[in-house]
């Protein structure tokens, strides 16, 4: 597969055709290596912090890493993005659970595929308020799993949910309109940034937002 026909600005509009079409259905395997790390994250990852106030130094650095995976994967650098991605994605952002999610189904730049946890990132980043291209491109794969494999991904699913999904990370997400146009925009923000007076400095295109733009 070219990697020109995988780039696009959130790299869902591409994974929709894949789970349309049925495409790539033949490369999916599933490393036990990276399922491994996967569950480890789980079940020994950062300190329970679930539902409490964000400090300034690890908002911060939330924002940097979302920032820093967002220009890699736009630059076709996944292996590279993803370290960052993950680290905004298991703190509640859509857009990079989303990502995370596209990467580990096609095993893109040498990451190796692993399908489950693609489905359960895809998963936690369609529920809640999120963007209706992830939203429908979960539902599009989700219609493409057997009926036997769902009940293991629906618990793994609700695993995620309750570690990684925005809530539980005081994280707050919604579509609006882009100012000036008609056009929606999703964004996500740690709720505690007021008690910080942080908002206001950051580029709504940059830090603090994300957002679907046209490939280049």
């Amino acid at each position: 597969m070219p990697s020109r026909t995988i780039h696009c600005g959130c790299g869902i509009a591409f994974a929709l055709l894949v789970a349309a079409n049925g495409t790539g259905a033949e490369r999916v395997t599933v490393d036990p290596g990276l399922d491994d790390v996967e569950e480890e994250i789980i079940v020994r990852g950062r300190p329970d912090d679930r539902h409490q106030v964000v400090n300034l130094e690890t908002m911060m650095g939330i924002y940097q890493s979302r920032l820093q995976g967002s220009i890699l994967y736009r630059q076709q650098e996944y292996a590279e993005a993803l370290p960052h991605l993950l680290a905004a994605a298991r703190r509640g952002f859509k857009f990079a659970q989303a990502r995370v999610g596209f990467i580990l189904q096609q095993g893109v730049d040498g990451v190796p595929q692993d399908p489950q946890a693609a489905v359960a990132w895809l998963g936690v980043a369609a529920t809640g308020d999120t963007h209706p291209e992830i939203r429908n491109y979960f539902k599009a794969l989700w219609a493409k799993i057997p009926d036997q494999q769902r009940p293991a991904l629906e618990d793994r699913i609700r695993l995620y949910n309750d570690r990684y999904g925005s809530r539980a990370n005081r994280v707050t997400c919604d579509m609006s309109h882009k100012a000036g146009t008609w056009l929606k925009k999703l964004t996500c923000r740690f709720q505690d940034e007021h008690l910080y007076r942080i908002g206001a400095e950051f580029d709504p295109h940059g830090w603090a937002t994300s957002t679907i733009e046209p490939s280049p």
